[in-house]
């Protein structure tokens, strides 16, 4: 009997199979982690990392929703060692307030219920892409937006697979880039499972960085407190209250303050310079004038002399 029981939990395990799941967003979400288990190394409920995306997604705090769909993206595609696969998703992550990866999720994520959630949720405007980020139109409106992108799967060739993962890279980067602002929410899973072999606890506590996703950005010390790290994109701007509110006295002051004195002592010193080339070619002027007339009066009075 015992032998049949470590035989089916055998099985159990050998068939074990999970999706990973990555969620960020521009904008900090407090209290994120607390509908799922930890640490993430731990296989993750389907329905509590909808309720933690539904958590989410309750503020609406971004302008457009980003939800991915990789077949057959596993963990070992989002390691620390394939950050060169995914340059553009790296930033967002870097510029993101809070961040999620979850290396083995039991399911996958039903990103069509999410999508029918956030448009009801957010009053939001649903748009399906498959092929290239033509498909999402330019914004027009303030409207919010929910892009649903489904690629193509996986090939299982290395080479073959690492293209295909920064073609999916860069058409996130094209998507979000015609946002109206840089507010974004992104989701990323696959809706194939992959199989997952039994690890021994002593790895995962050890190592964890060999199974979790992106593990050196979103456990570093950065993001042991929960930061608003776009402050300066949500500060409000304080109202200037003119004290002298009567628009015919600010009008007065200001003619009057652009009024040029004839005497005033501030402006013949602001144009020292100026009125001494003035004063100097009016002297001159008159020096060449009195020469000329002397010179006149001069020869006038000879000639009178003379006759």
């Amino acid at each position: 009997m015992k032998i049949l029981l470590l035989l089916a939990a055998f099985a159990a395990l050998v068939n074990a199979s999970s999706a990973p799941a990555l969620v960020m967003s521009h904008k900090l979400v407090r209290g994120l982690t607390s509908e799922i288990e930890k640490p993430f190394t731990k296989t993750q409920d389907p329905q509590n990392v909808n309720n933690m995306i539904k958590k989410l997604v309750t503020e609406c705090s971004s302008d457009i929703y980003l939800l991915v769909n990789i077949p057959g993206l596993s963990n070992s595609d989002m390691l620390d060692t394939k950050e060169q696969d995914w340059p553009h998703l790296i930033k967002y992550i870097h510029m993101a307030s809070s961040v999620v990866g979850l290396p083995w999720v039991e399911g996958p994520l039903d990103l069509q219920y999410l999508e029918k959630y956030i448009v009801k949720t957010c009053k939001a405007e649903a748009v399906n892409v498959f092929y290239s980020e033509d498909e999402v139109a330019q914004y027009i409106d303030t409207r919010k937006r929910v892009v649903r992108v489904d690629m193509n799967p996986l090939p299982q060739n290395k080479e073959q697979r690492a293209e295909a993962i920064k073609q999916s890279d860069d058409l996130i980067r094209k998507i979000l880039r015609k946002a109206p602002s840089p507010h974004y929410t992104i989701i990323i899973s696959s809706s194939e499972m992959s199989p997952v072999h039994p690890i021994p606890q002593i790895m995962l506590d050890e190592s964890p960085e060999m199974f979790e996703i992106f593990y050196s950005l979103l456990h570093s010390p950065s993001r042991e407190q929960e930061v608003e790290r776009n402050n300066y994109m949500y500060s409000e701007v304080e109202p200037f209250w003119n004290e002298r509110g009567d628009p015919m006295k600010i009008y007065l002051d200001r003619r009057k303050r652009d009024e040029v004195h004839f005497f005033n002592y501030e402006l013949w010193k602001k144009n020292e310079k100026l009125v001494s080339t003035i004063a100097l070619m009016v002297i001159s002027l008159f020096v060449v004038k009195a020469l000329s007339f002397g010179s006149w009066l001069a020869s006038k009075f000879k000639k009178t002399h003379q006759d």
